[in-house]
């Protein structure tokens, strides 16, 4: 009689200690989903000097204004930034093509920044990157990046500050792919819709910048998807190991090649061409071997 009451008491202890368990669980569980969508991010830091300026987009019929354009220089190393910026209007009828840009961190790396270009009639080319905003002194990192550390914003910038900068001062590889869209509006709507968030980041709707549902390639994906549904899986693994995004944006149609990828990371490699026309004027064009 003894023994079975023991038996029930243990019995009840561990009952009660699940039951413990999953309230804890549970507690946990919701407090980290609230936290992640009431803690926002501020909007005021001493940023890094990159970082400082965020442009922004006025727009006005056909027509887009993009204030403080970034056109750093960074030499002779990237730690020594010479700043500087414009303003530029931009002819929304007038988009020629997209570029998507593919940055691996290093040889072997499963890690790459990715962003887009955008070339007009003119002759000029506005890049839009998506970046974690870091605070001087800050450390880019990727376990960080999951955790509320980086606000999220989105850079417009010249060529020659995110293209010429990765190639001839980091000296990491680059690759400047043209893009294939099913339809020519389709490059207007990317832009304005891209354009627009950047301005939302500043104001309205500021956001965490996230290693694996926020970064740079998984947000650009996002955007094509909402001008072309179901393009690119959000799902894939791709957007996570994001060295091989190129790959994935072959894959599916979304560059205008037909080589397999190693050939077309060779056709479309651009570092020699780089250190050899340096920094000019015609940049871009002197990338695209014209």
């Amino acid at each position: 009689m003894q023994k079975q009451k023991k038996l029930r008491l243990r019995l009840l202890k561990n009952k009660l200690s699940r039951k413990n368990k999953g309230l804890i669980f549970l507690v946990a569980l919701v407090s980290f989903v609230a936290w992640s969508f009431l803690d926002k991010p501020s909007l005021q830091g001493d940023w890094q000097e990159q970082l400082t300026v965020i442009p922004t987009a006025e727009f006005s019929g056909d027509f887009v204004t993009v204030k403080n354009v970034r056109n750093f220089r960074y030499f002779p190393t990237e730690a020594e930034m010479h700043p500087a910026y414009y303003d530029r209007t931009y002819d929304l009828n007038q988009i020629q093509k997209i570029w998507y840009i593919a940055e691996p961190f290093n040889e072997g790396s499963i890690a790459a920044h990715t962003f887009v270009s955008f070339e007009f009639a003119n002759g000029k080319f506005l890049s839009i990157s998506i970046e974690a905003r870091k605070l001087k002194g800050q450390a880019y990192g990727i376990w960080k990046g999951l955790f509320h550390t980086f606000p999220l914003v989105y850079i417009a910038a010249d060529e020659r500050d995110t293209i010429l900068s990765r190639a001839n001062i980091l000296k990491n590889k680059v690759y400047v792919y043209p893009v294939k869209l099913k339809k020519q509006e389709s490059a207007r709507l990317l832009l304005v819709d891209m354009l627009r968030r950047m301005n939302e980041l500043t104001t309205t709707k500021p956001a965490w910048y996230n290693t694996v549902f926020a970064n740079c390639t998984s947000l650009i994906a996002d955007h094509i998807n909402k001008i072309d549904s179901g393009r690119v899986s959000m799902f894939s693994w791709q957007l996570l190991f994001t060295a091989s995004a190129d790959e994935l944006a072959l894959r599916r149609g979304l560059l205008d090649t037909k080589l397999p990828i190693q050939e077309a990371r060779q056709q479309f490699y651009i570092n020699e061409i780089s250190e050899k026309v340096g920094d000019v004027p015609a940049y871009s064009n002197a990338i695209r071997g014209r």
